[in-house]
């Protein structure tokens, strides 16, 4: 009768992950509500940079996660509870896919992963401003400017911040990979 076996890569993986989501969570959000620029229809900030960094270094599942929920929590209490639904689904999607694509690339895929990014974060935005909140053409039109910016800059600070992380501190880039116990050799 064959025992199922608890190994050392099943028993620390998701703890680590737990951790890690919970860590960039709270950087997402600290960085989403620590400078909040208004704008017609809600606010711009640099929660963009730690979904990136998130995505790029932890992957699609991290990114996701932190994405959705940082800036969903920022949105709460910062009295814009109307948009929290749709940064909880846009913000999740980018790092979802920022994650998908980015995930220990180098600079060109990053830089990619940013751009598709940032146009779910911009498109998103849009379609949610003008069909779901009902705020207009004109503010929906005037919000794409400020979330293109907020996009960019977001990509743009990460990048440079992901690849000086992976150069000073290597074993970052195995945090979130499932590890196999291997048998040293006698």
């Amino acid at each position: 009768m064959q025992q199922d076996r608890m190994t050392p890569a099943r028993v620390g993986l998701a703890p680590r992950l737990i951790a890690l989501a919970g860590v960039m969570t709270a950087v997402v959000f600290v960085a989403t509500r620590l400078i909040q620029v208004p704008i017609p229809g809600g606010y711009v900030h640099l929660g963009d940079i730690a979904i990136y960094v998130a995505a790029f270094l932890f992957g699609p599942l991290i990114g996701a996660i932190a994405g959705a929920f940082g800036p969903m929590l920022a949105d709460l209490s910062s009295g814009f509870a109307n948009y929290a639904p749709g940064t909880f689904v846009i913000h999740g999607l980018q790092g979802l896919v920022a994650g998908l694509i980015g995930w220990r690339a180098g600079l060109w895929r990053m830089a990619l992963a940013g751009l598709v990014g940032g146009m779910i974060l911009v498109g998103g935005y849009f379609i949610y401003d003008f069909f779901v909140l009902r705020l207009g053409m004109g503010t929906a039109i005037a919000d794409v400017w400020f979330n293109l910016g907020q996009a960019t800059t977001g990509a743009v600070i990460a990048i440079p911040v992901v690849l000086a992380i992976r150069r000073a501190y290597p074993p970052v880039e195995t945090w979130s990979v499932r590890r196999a116990w291997q048998e040293e050799a006698r």
